[in-house]
């Protein structure tokens, strides 16, 4: 592939100028498009035809599933001529079995209802891709104007059927008056209430023009899909830039050549004479005899590395207090800034002690096989409520029964859920996340084990969705059930 030779402009385009450099391209040589399309379909078509005289619509249809052929054809020639090739008759009539038999049926089985079919052809052909490899080049060729080419994919079948109609219109207006016998009995024969019905003499023309409709847009369809697929390579890879640096290459390369010349027209003969006469020996000599190239040594002893003052000395002497500094003492305002300065010494240092020991649970190591593994800290906060074991009181139960009967039902159920999520995260060991919800909290739960209880958290975290989610408030007497039963083993006050 030689990117010099291309017949377009290549450059970064949008996804819609992309679409009109394919239409321009097939336009520029449709008439050689739209033979090749048919010269993979013609003798199908015709065969078929033959064998489905009698059913029309079949013979349609069989006729759209194999269209890819053409597709293919008119992907050939777009190609080649985009790089400078003119592919002779005698070369597409060789590219036409290739056509017919390249990944059969994938291409039409498998994927032939594809929405992306007018891109992903391009991959498919013109880069001999197959497998893994195919895959990841389609979903990398797809990224920029997927949308565009399904829109057109979708509007040309749907066009072809309009403009099929229009072809037939166009071939009944042209037939001689007084020839139109057939036509007039099958036209009054036909009862458009009972479109299942409908004389055999017009299907088969409707069919034959949308057939030579499809061919016309399917070459715009195609050419579309392959200008979307030059501008998604030039963008992935370059080709403006690649070709800029060529043309600049080719102006440097004339302007030194022109320099090279001049310089040997114009330099005298006399002076590359003498130069080769001189003996290459004797100069190497005369320049290594000049002083400049005398070889110096020089010995440089390393001293020994002495120890100073420790780092307690080394600070008592910048505060002064070890009797080294002259003038008789220290002044008022230098003891205040010393004293300042210990004082936000040991702030940082009480600072980073706090830090170290509210964060001291992800310092703590156990040991497993010789191995120390970092313990994972306990979730404080599931689902935004507070479950950790000082923002809940001494006994939930008790607590959670009074805010029910004081009317706060919301807050009670609530209090006991918490309540319940904290136990089996602290007391049982469950390892709730943070981002959890009910369903992943009873299931962890469940996997726990009996020592967990998980009959009653079922329980309370049933009761707490009818009551958060669905405003449904349970019984009294279920409430009083949840805190009599209440299983987890309470630390009572002194």
């Amino acid at each position: 592939m030689r990117l010099d030779t291309v017949t377009a402009e290549i450059r970064p385009r949008s996804d819609w100028e992309a679409v009109d450099l394919g239409l321009a391209m097939v336009r520029r040589d449709f008439w050689r498009c739209l033979t090749v399309w048919w010269l993979a379909l013609a003798i199908p078509t015709a065969l078929f035809g033959w064998l489905l005289w009698d059913s029309p619509m079949l013979w349609f249809l069989v006729f759209w599933w194999l269209s890819p052929a053409g597709s293919r054809m008119v992907l050939f020639e777009l190609s080649r001529r985009l790089f400078g090739e003119k592919p002779t008759l005698k070369a597409s009539l060789k590219e036409i079995p290739k056509a017919w038999t390249r990944r059969f049926f994938y291409r039409f089985v498998w994927a032939r209802l594809s929405p992306w079919l007018p891109l992903t052809l391009a991959v498919e052909d013109l880069e001999g891709l197959r497998g893994t490899i195919y895959k990841q080049r389609c979903s990398q060729v797809t990224r920029r104007g997927e949308g565009v080419i399904m829109w057109i994919y979708l509007v040309a079948d749907l066009s072809s059927c309009w403009f099929g109609l229009a072809i037939m219109a166009v071939v009944y207006m042209f037939i001689p008056e007084g020839q139109d016998g057939a036509w007039q009995l099958a036209i009054e024969s036909w009862d458009p209430s009972d479109p299942f019905s409908t004389p055999d003499l017009l299907v088969r023309t409707l069919v034959c023009c949308v057939m030579v409709a499809k061919s016309l847009t399917d070459l715009f369809v195609i050419g579309a899909g392959f200008g979307i697929y030059i501008n998604n390579r030039t963008w992935i890879e370059g080709w403006d830039v690649e070709l800029a640096f060529k043309r600049m290459a080719r102006r440097i390369t004339k302007s030194v050549s022109m320099i090279l010349f001049a310089c040997l027209v114009f330099c005298p003969a006399n002076g590359r004479a003498e130069r080769v006469e001189a003996d290459p020996a004797v100069e190497i000599r005369e320049v290594k005899a000049q002083p400049e190239f005398k070889v110096h040594t020089v010995k440089d002893r390393k001293p020994k590395p002495s120890t100073g003052p420790s780092w307690l000395e080394r600070f008592f002497r910048w505060l002064g207090w070890d009797g080294s500094r002259s003038g008789g003492g220290v002044s008022g305002a230098e003891m205040l800034g010393q004293l300042f300065v210990i004082c936000i010494i040991g702030l940082v240092v009480g600072l980073i002690a706090w830090l170290i020991w509210v964060n001291r649970h992800s310092f703590i190591l156990r040991g497993s096989g010789g191995e120390k593994i970092a313990q994972k800290a306990l979730a404080r906060v599931v689902m935004g409520m507070e479950v950790s074991p000082e923002t809940l009181p001494d006994d939930v139960p008790t607590a959670a029964w009074k805010l029910w009967n004081e009317g706060r039902h919301q807050e009670a159920l609530g209090l006991l859920y918490r309540g319940a999520i904290s136990k089996v995260i602290n007391s049982g060991q469950v390892e709730i996340q943070e981002s959890d919800t009910e369903g992943d909290c009873m299931r962890r739960v469940d996997e726990a084990g009996e020592h967990v209880h998980p009959a009653y958290f079922r329980g309370i975290t049933r009761a707490w969705l009818a009551m958060a989610y669905a405003g449904k408030r349970p019984d009294d007497s279920t409430v009083q059930s949840l805190c009599q039963t209440w299983p987890f083993h309470e630390r009572r006050a002194a």
